[in-house]
């Protein structure tokens, strides 16, 4: 099959189909092109594949995450530090099943499948928790049956390709902050992936969500997340100016919901109620090249949150993706006609395009995501 790449520049290498062009990533050229993968052997009667599972890859995204290992990869290519000739990314698909080994009874070939990244817990011993693959693109998948788990068909191939570390991610923080109907949450960075999972995830739980984001929403993005209050906010810089300070402080919130806490804390806290919950999933600046003028400094953060934790008796909970049971709970309560907008979907020869829509292209609204060629 075709598969997606990172190329590196400074090799001539055999194998590569065609090179589809260059995407800016903060301040890194990364140079994409598509390469051809056979299938790999899979022997279903040998020992070593009793409990594993074959898979071809239907439809792919990328995660936050996902963005500086894709800016390394190209920066030691570009140093000559590696002299991989290619490298693969991406760590959401959604594929499907060719070849189970002896021991998998609950899976077969023609099935489609996307990955289980529980973390930290996992039942399977011997198995690494957490995220199931760096190298979704790679189009063949050699995975423990303990990563997969079957997608009813309702479920299309484009949103089960975005599916699982935001949905994982989301009901965890959700169950975590013990969230009750009629609640009132504060979710930051809202047009972010992860953010409009939690706001889907909060509403299901009959939650008052209010939403910040620097940028605007249209009438039509506003109707995917129906009910939900949104104000357009600069940069938090210390505090929000005196009219989305005031905006937000309307109502003291029960729980917040932040993606990035480098960008926030300690000064949203304030805007919780005594015995809130702050959670957050995950930071901004997770490469040198992400760093902005903009982003809040300072040797004092640390001092200002505790004290602002300790006197308002808030709870601060870090999240790392979710259990297994979080993500079943998310695809139980799975409609079609509710979920999160797609964005754009990309063919395996665009590459390039789908990268700096992903991560560059502020027009993006909901998951990009590049779909191969089925046989």
């Amino acid at each position: 099959m075709e598969s997606v790449a990172i190329l590196n520049p400074k090799l001539q290498v055999t194998g590569i189909s065609q090179k589809t062009g260059l995407a800016r990533i903060a301040d890194q050229d990364i140079l994409c092109g598509s390469v051809t993968i056979n299938a790999p052997r899979f022997d279903i009667f040998d020992p070593r594949n009793a409990d594993y599972v074959l898979v071809r890859v239907n439809a792919f995204s990328c995660n936050y995450r996902d963005k500086a290992l894709i800016v390394r990869a190209a920066e030691k290519m570009e140093a000559q530090e590696d002299a991989q000739p290619f490298a693969f990314f991406g760590s959401d698909f959604v594929g499907t099943v060719k070849a189970v080994g002896s021991n998998v009874s609950d899976l077969r070939a023609g099935m489609r499948v996307i990955p289980d990244c529980a973390y930290p817990y996992i039942s399977s011993c011997g198995v690494a928790a957490g995220v199931v693959t760096n190298e979704a693109s790679r189009g063949w998948l050699r995975l423990h049956r303990a990563k997969l788990l079957p997608i009813p068909d309702s479920m299309s191939d484009e949103i089960a390709a975005s599916y699982s570390i935001g949905s994982q991610t989301s009901y965890s923080m959700v169950r975590r902050t013990d969230v009750k109907e009629g609640d009132k949450a504060l979710v930051l960075s809202a047009r972010s992936n992860t953010s409009m999972f939690i706001m889907k995830a909060l509403l299901a739980h009959g939650v008052d969500v209010t939403a910040v984001s620097t940028s605007s929403w249209t009438e039509e993005e506003k109707s995917h997340f129906r009910s939900v209050h949104f104000i357009e906010a600069p940069r938090i810089q210390r505090d929000w100016d005196s009219d989305t300070s005031s905006l937000i402080r309307e109502k003291f919130f029960d729980e917040l919901f932040d993606p990035y806490y480098d960008l926030h804390l300690p000064f949203v806290l304030k805007y919780l109620k005594p015995d809130g919950r702050y959670i957050t999933c995950g930071f901004k600046n997770q490469h040198d090249s992400f760093v902005e003028d903009a982003d809040i400094s300072g040797s004092d953060r640390f001092d200002n949150l505790l004290l602002s934790a300790m006197i308002n008796n808030i709870s601060i909970i870090g999240n790392c993706i979710g259990t297994h049971e979080d993500i079943v709970e998310s695809i139980k309560r799975f409609t079609p006609h509710n979920w999160l907008p797609i964005d754009s979907v990309w063919s395996v020869f665009d590459g390039a395009s789908f990268l700096y829509r992903t991560y560059s292209d502020k027009r993006r609204f909901g998951k990009a995501v590049l779909r191969y060629t089925q046989e």
